[in-house]
């Protein structure tokens, strides 16, 4: 004799119990979405990012590092510095004997240029480290120098990058973006130069200008090294520069003839980070 089974009971026993298949994928398919957003967010700039550029030296043998914070960080500071010989490397970034040789600053809002700017300036530091003339093989003499004394030229870039700030700073170089087209708002019109017209371009996108920007110097005896600045380049030392004062309504009142006033202050707490290290390092 036949079993005969109802068909809706029959269709109620294939239904499994507890969590389904389908919530198990949609959750985890949730997991690797947050992943994911996290990674995006880690990758963004933060704001102001690139709209100051350090620049510091090594003070015995004129290595030059650059950095979008005023505190280095050893481990991207060696990358830049190549092998130009045996004992010329040095194993360990010893930050008493780096000091920080200029500060380029761009407009608030101009981060885009100096990342541009960022970029420029390491591709021609590392085109005088690995492509020189012949002058290197001799010495002031015309003696043949060594592999060791050529090695400590190479090391030597500190007037090459005071000349590739000149250069950059003036737009040299394709795709530059020191020059961006004259804006039609009066905020943005302030930061670039109109008036010279060294620095005003004419390109079938339209009229274009150089962005301003500000060199702040710890000496600034060492910016001749470069033949010419362009207009749109203002010099400041950093002891020139003035502290800001808080109003009784909250308001920042900022001294005459200074549009920078913070570069002191900067300097200062990344001077007093490097003495902490330094002592924590001791003990």
């Amino acid at each position: 004799m036949a079993l005969r089974v109802n068909p809706i009971s029959a269709q109620l026993g294939k239904l499994s119990l507890g969590i389904s298949r389908a919530s198990i994928r949609f959750s985890h398919s949730s997991e690797k979405d947050e992943v994911k957003r996290r990674q995006i967010e880690a990758s963004q700039y933060q704001p102001h990012h690139g709209e100051k550029i350090w620049i510091f030296n090594h003070f015995l043998d004129g290595m030059t590092v650059y950095s979008h914070s005023p505190v280095v960080k050893a481990h991207k500071a060696l990358r830049q510095i190549p092998f130009n010989g045996k004992k010329l490397k040095p194993s360990k970034f010893r930050k008493d004997y780096w000091r920080p040789l200029a500060m380029i600053q761009f407009p608030e809002g101009y981060g885009e240029v100096g990342r541009s700017v960022f970029q420029r300036l390491r591709e021609c530091k590392s085109l005088h480290e690995l492509s020189w003339d012949d002058s290197l093989l001799y010495d002031k003499d015309g003696k043949p120098r060594t592999k060791h004394e050529r090695g400590k030229a190479l090391n030597n870039q500190k007037a090459n990058t005071i000349a590739d700030m000149a250069a950059v700073l003036a737009g040299r170089g394709k795709g530059n973006k020191m020059w961006m087209l004259v804006p039609e708002d009066a905020e943005d019109l302030a930061n670039v130069v109109v008036t010279d017209k060294g620095s005003v371009l004419q390109t079938e996108e339209g009229t274009k200008a150089l962005v301003k920007a500000e060199v702040w110097w710890t000496n600034d005896v060492d910016r001749k090294h470069a033949l010419r600045w362009s207009s749109n380049v203002s010099h400041y030392r950093f002891d020139q520069a003035g502290l800001e004062e808080l109003s009784a309504e909250g308001e920042v009142e900022r001294e005459a003839g200074s549009e920078s006033q913070t570069a002191l202050e900067t300097l200062t707490a990344a001077e007093q980070s490097q003495k902490g290290a330094d002592e924590k390092a001791s003990f």
